[in-house]
């Protein structure tokens, strides 16, 4: 599987892309990936571009990806660039996701977890045990939960 995770920084972009990388591990799958953040911190582009059970780099080009997940709106273009299927694959973090997540949850950085709930309804390769065992092993488990199971609706 081909993965492209977008972001900015402070949105749990990486933090997705481990969460994702600890699931494949316990499937017993490689895992490859290449994160670019060097604006960050100033809230600028975090990209990380995975391989799951295939390659030897993490590197995903253009019109290769079996999916793209985008957790800020201004970036639904260029994550849509990366994939194979253009009418399948892009799951996105809408501005209604990111008012309940901050409402119900109070704090935006949760939406990671409702991104990785819409990940997990939309593929075959993991389930949401796969999910929640990882998830359990945050300090932050029952609201990062809460964001997941909002995700799979």
């Amino acid at each position: 599987m081909k993965l492209v995770i977008l972001g900015v920084g402070g949105m749990g972009a990486i933090s997705l892309s481990k969460i994702i990388a600890q699931m494949s591990i316990i499937k017993g799958l490689s895992v490859r990936s290449s994160e670019i953040h060097g604006m960050a911190k100033k809230g600028g582009l975090v990209e990380v571009q995975m391989k799951i059970g295939e390659g030897k780099s993490g590197v995903v080009l253009q019109k290769t990806a079996d999916f793209v997940l985008v957790l800020d709106e201004a970036y639904l273009e260029y994550g849509e660039a990366f994939l194979k299927d253009k009418s399948f694959g892009l799951i996105a973090l809408t501005g209604e996701d990111k008012r309940w997540v901050v409402e119900n949850l109070g704090d935006v950085r949760f939406a990671n977890a409702l991104v990785l709930g819409k990940f997990v309804k939309q593929q075959d390769l993991f389930t949401k045990d796969d999910a929640i065992k990882v998830l359990k092993g945050f300090k932050t488990f029952e609201k990062n939960r809460i964001a997941f199971e909002r995700g799979l609706v």
